[in-house]
């Protein structure tokens, strides 16, 4: 603003151009570089409810605050006009800052720094992730991964495995109670309770390893 008013006192005299014929230049002649992009022009100010034609009462000056607003340079006010109130919108004359303010604008856009950016060229393919097979999605297995004998003709009516998954425990309609060793499929002892067994079922404890079984 001190430059503004300082132009206009004549204290800043702009310097005379070297010719008068017109010369043109090309903004996109200057290669591109690495540097990071310079900041962007600003963006243009939204409306707010004292532009409207017919504003709150709160947003309307009173006779003093438009004698200080005239009063005002126009470099130093907040805004350049004052709310009014008009009964429809038909009323409601031209806007005599419409010239101006689009005159500012192209010069915002003019002065803002112009560069050019590289354009990457990436495969789109590669930045998808790769998804897993359709196949390994199945909320059932697939594939046989260990297969236990079972030895005798009784039908198994119940099945455990231990915490840590070492041991596994059945028992059948005859009344034996067998334990295999998970991994490999070994038959590690059995038991014959002499009853049909109804149901077997590991301690939850990881320290101590013990089943029990109901006939």
């Amino acid at each position: 603003m001190k430059i503004v008013r300082a132009i206009r006192q004549g204290r800043i005299v702009p310097n005379k151009p070297k010719t008068t014929q017109p010369q043109f230049y090309s903004i996109w002649a200057t290669p591109a570089n690495d540097r990071p992009p310079p900041l962007t022009a600003p963006k243009v100010r939204l409306p707010t409810n004292s532009e409207s034609y017919n504003p709150p009462a709160e947003y309307l000056p009173t006779e003093d605050e438009k004698k200080k607003w005239e009063e005002t340079e126009k470099e130093d006010r907040a805004q350049n006009y004052l709310p009014k109130k008009y009964s429809a919108l038909r009323l409601v004359p031209a806007y005599d800052q419409f010239i101006q303010e689009r005159f500012s604008r192209l010069l915002d856009l003019y002065l803002a720094p112009r560069i050019q950016r590289k354009r990457l060229n990436i495969d789109p393919e590669s930045l998808l992730p790769s998804l897993p097979s359709p196949q390994s999605l199945k909320p059932f297995p697939v594939f046989q991964a260990l297969k236990m004998r079972k030895v005798g003709t009784s039908r198994i009516r119940c099945l455990a495995v231990s915490p840590d998954g070492v041991w596994t425990v059945a028992g059948d309609e005859a009344g034996v109670v067998r334990i295999w060793e998970t991994a490999v499929g070994r038959e590690a002892g059995s038991w014959n309770l002499g009853s049909r067994i109804g149901s077997v079922e590991w301690c939850p404890r990881t320290d101590i390893s013990y089943f029990m079984v109901g006939t």
